[in-house]
Order: structure tokens, then C-alpha cells, then sequence
């Protein structure tokens, strides 16, 4: 009996190594065929470059929602001061969350010295996400007791840190070494991606008080950005920059 388990589970083990390897040389074909079709590698300074201007627009945007009627007078110009609370609360926390992926987008790229077919995607799609901030930062600022109004905001914000995420994890795999300007040491790639990680949970955790106690949503966004200070400190990731950077 033992023996007919012992070679069922070398059959068994033989048959994941085929499977493994079959879906192996499958990505190596569809890598194959996304070379032929867009080209191999290109060097990441363009796709940096656009990357900066899209962040440069989204920051710019945010501020259109803060403005004042002129000619207001007394008690008028205090009650539209009041009134514009929500809005400058919601850009500053926005600000500081788009400034965080900024400068987690400049550490990620500061590795990347080439970018593939894959890299290009799913910068794109993150820069997509960063592009329509000042939609849903808008949402918050006029409705910012609504939890739907909270949902989406988050929703937005909390895709494009788990993307950002996903796009280091990805790139800094051993598989990816032709991609770097050096490879990434392991205690690097996961100490920078519990950064990452940190940034994701302190903004997660802090939406559902948004949602669900509006009253209580000024003191958070007060605290999230000494909270996400110390939480950086907590990850304690290496200090390490590749050759030349």
C-alpha cells in the first residue's frame, strides 16, 4: 500500500514539474511574441518623464476646488471660509497621499533602467488611476459626509498603492535582473515593500472611520500624516541606492 502512495505521489510530483514547466515556456512564448510585436526593453527616462507630468497635472488639479467668491464681506467671507474647510482638508490629505506615491514611483524607477511591454502596462494603468485623483478628490471635498462619496475615494487611492505595490515586487524578481541597473538585494525588495504595504494599511484603516463617523474625519485627516511618519520609521527598510544613482 505504501509503496502504490509512494508512486502515486512521484507521479503527482512528476506531473506538477510538466505543468510547471509548460506554463514556463508559455510566458517565455507570449514574452517572445510581445517582444516581436512592441520591441524589447526601452530605456525607462521617457516613461519617467511622462510618469512626472502626470503626477505634476493630478497635484495641479486639486486645487481647483479651493476658491472663494470675491466680493463677499463679514459675516458672508467667514461663512465661505468655513464652507471651503472640506475642501482644503481633502487636498491636503490628497496632497500629502500623491506625494507619498511620487516619491515611492521615484524609488521604484531609481532600480529600473529598462522597461518591457509589462513594466509599460501597468505604469500606465497606475498613472491612469493617479490622472483621475482630482475626480474623486473633488467627491470628498462636496460630499464628504456621504460614505459612498468616502468609498470611492478610497477605492481609488488604496488601488493605485496596491498597483505601485505590485509593480516593485514584480520588477525587482530575480527573473527581471535585465530590467535593473543592478539587482535588488532580498532585504531591500521586501523591506521597501513593506513601505509600501505600511502606506496601503494606515490609509485602509483610516476609511472606515471616514464612512461610516464623518464627524470624526477632520481629526483623522490631521493624524494620518504624523501616523504614516511613524510608520515609515517602524519598517526600518535599508538605506541602499543602485551605482550611479
Amino acid at each position: 500500500m505504501s509503496k502504490r502512495l509512494s508512486g502515486l505521489w512521484h507521479q503527482l510530483d512528476a506531473w506538477r514539474q510538466r505543468q510547471r514547466a509548460r506554463r514556463q515556456e508559455l510566458r517565455q512564448q507570449r514574452h517572445e511574441q510581445q517582444r516581436l510585436l512592441w520591441g524589447g526593453p526601452v530605456e525607462a527616462d521617457r516613461v519617467l518623464a511622462f510618469s512626472d507630468a502626470i503626477f505634476a497635472i493630478a497635484i495641479t488639479l486639486l486645487t481647483l476646488n479651493l476658491q472663494v467668491r470675491p466680493g463677499l464681506g463679514g459675516a458672508d467671507f467667514t461663512r465661505a471660509l468655513h464652507q471651503v474647510l472640506p475642501a482644503l482638508g481633502a487636498y491636503a490629505l490628497s496632497f500629502v497621499i500623491l506625494g507619498q506615491l511620487w516619491l515611492a514611483h521615484h524609488r521604484i524607477f531609481g532600480v529600473i533602467a529598462r522597461v518591457d511591454y509589462a513594466v509599460l502596462v501597468r505604469n500606465l494603468v497606475f498613472l491612469g488611476l493617479i490622472a483621475i485623483m482630482p475626480f474623486p478628490v473633488r467627491l470628498l471635498s462636496d460630499y464628504s459626509n456621504r460614505p459612498l462619496a468616502v468609498a470611492i475615494y478610497a477605492v481609488a487611492f488604496i488601488t493605485a498603492m496596491q498597483l505601485q505595490r505590485l509593480i516593485w515586487l514584480d520588477v525587482t524578481r530575480p527573473q527581471h535582473r535585465d530590467l535593473l541597473r543592478e539587482p535588488v538585494p532580498d532585504q531591500v525588495r521586501t523591506g521597501f515593500g513593506r513601505v509600501l504595504l505600511g502606506l496601503l494599511v494606515l490609509f485602509g484603516a483610516a476609511v472606515p472611520v471616514g464612512m461610516f463617523a464623518p464627524g470624526y474625519a477632520t481629526l483623522v485627516r490631521a493624524v494620518i500624516i504624523p501616523l504614516r511618519l511613524v510608520a515609515g520609521r517602524l519598517t526600518n527598510w535599508p538605506s541602499w541606492r543602485p551605482t550611479g544613482t
